[in-house]
């Protein structure tokens, strides 16, 4: 799903991260700390676990509730091209398998699916994404904070400023967690302007005026690769219909990723 987890296009979201990979004494760009900056070896096997969840409540409705979860392996085909090269065989469960060719240009702030490059916008992934993260840093240390400007609207949130921090870092395996928090104003990615609930087993199509958002969540990375992540965002809206009337709401989303050995992962 490059875009979204929902829509399932292109490259999918959260499919991207991989398990524990052995990438000691793998090359690592001058300037970059080794925990956030990726490298792969060829023929290389990976896998992940992964969920996500959304859910609206307002007063008087029933609770709105969607979910999708699957699982995805990967295969390093190529790893002396810029940037390497990935085979992805995925599943969500409920929906047909997939399977494709992954890219991730830029140092990850874009995504390659099939050859069909767009900007990073995933609110998780297969490694260290800059456009959310901000540029990794030379060096690393527990307390370490950097502020972040999310130029444009993304999976889990809209344009807005974060903070990231080192809550744990192990230099010898390369390993870090940072958890990220922040705000922002507007629509998210692929916001849709209305959304309908149920009253009294009556359906009602409302207009979504959305809030404030916050997003607060804790991510580990080994070599630049995301071992695990979460992420919970939430915002007020204000729901109107001539029908229906006006309601103030609550929306929660939350992403959910393990690395689990590849054999297990089809």
């Amino acid at each position: 799903m490059s875009r979204s987890m929902i829509l399932a296009r292109h490259l999918p979201v959260l499919l991207l991260a991989l398990a524990l990979p052995d990438l000691a004494g793998a090359a690592v760009p001058p300037g970059t700390a080794a925990a956030l900056t990726p490298a792969f070896h060829a023929g290389a096997s990976f896998g992940n676990v992964f969920s996500r969840a959304i859910a609206i409540r307002a007063p008087g409705f029933d609770e709105r509730v969607h979910r999708v979860s699957g699982t995805a392996t990967y295969r390093v085909t190529d790893a002396a091209s810029t940037p390497p090269r990935l085979h992805i065989d995925y599943r969500y469960d409920g929906r047909p398998a997939g399977s494709g060719t992954v890219a991730l240009p830029d140092g990850g702030a874009s995504n390659c699916y099939d050859g069909k490059c767009a900007p990073n916008t995933d609110a998780s992934g297969l490694a260290y994404n800059p456009r959310l993260w901000g540029p990794a840093p030379t060096t690393l240390h527990v307390g370490q904070h950097w502020t972040v400007d999310i130029a444009a609207p993304w999976e889990l949130g809209p344009a807005g400023r974060q903070t990231v921090t080192v809550r744990a870092f192990d230099p010898a395996t390369h390993t870090v967690t940072l958890e990220r928090e922040g705000t922002g104003d507007g629509a998210w990615l692929d916001d849709k302007p209305t959304l309908t609930l149920t009253r009294n087993g009556q359906a009602c199509v409302l207009t979504r005026q959305a809030g404030r958002t916050h997003w607060r969540g804790w991510a580990t990375f080994r070599d630049g690769i995301v071992l695990s992540d979460e992420l919970v965002s939430t915002r007020p809206a204000t729901l109107t219909s001539a029908q229906c009337g006006r309601v103030e709401a609550m929306e929660r989303q939350y992403i959910l990723l393990n690395a689990m050995p590849v054999e297990d992962a089809a």
